[in-house]
């Protein structure tokens, strides 16, 4: 069989949840068009003028690089909270942070990659980046 080996890397994330996963094709064996942003104008210090669009930019990145998940919308809680709840009253009757009925996100979009949490984010972000820089 010919071609190349490792052609995806599997992202599990134990410490979110038991069954939570990214699937995405290996940046390594991308070519740089799938792997870089679109332009974002910058500061003479290089940092982007608008970061939304620097987000929104990377983000169209991990939408052309992955190719499934099992993520949840852990933004939009069940549970109504009053302002003035005892939080360790709260923990116990939330069953100590079992999961709660979290719907999964759905379609792979720029749109809902901005709603996952930042551990997945920076995850992906670090697969990617260590393609530009393998150090």
């Amino acid at each position: 069989m010919s071609g190349y080996t490792n052609p995806y890397v599997l992202l599990t994330f134990p410490e979110l949840g038991d069954d939570v996963s990214v699937l995405m094709r290996n940046p390594q064996l991308l070519p740089p068009k799938e792997i870089t942003p679109e332009d974002v104008a910058v500061d003479d210090k290089g940092q982007p003028l608008d970061p939304q669009a620097a987000n929104e930019a990377m983000y169209k990145v991990f939408a052309r690089v992955i190719v499934a998940w099992k993520v949840y919308d852990a933004g939009n809680s069940p549970v109504e909270i009053a302002q003035d709840a005892d939080p360790v009253a709260l923990f116990e009757a939330l069953d100590g942070g079992s999961p709660v009925d979290q719907p999964r996100i759905g379609a792979i979009t720029p749109e809902n990659i901005e709603r996952l949490p930042m551990r997945i984010i920076n995850r992906i972000m670090e697969e990617i980046s260590r393609v530009a820089d393998p150090q």
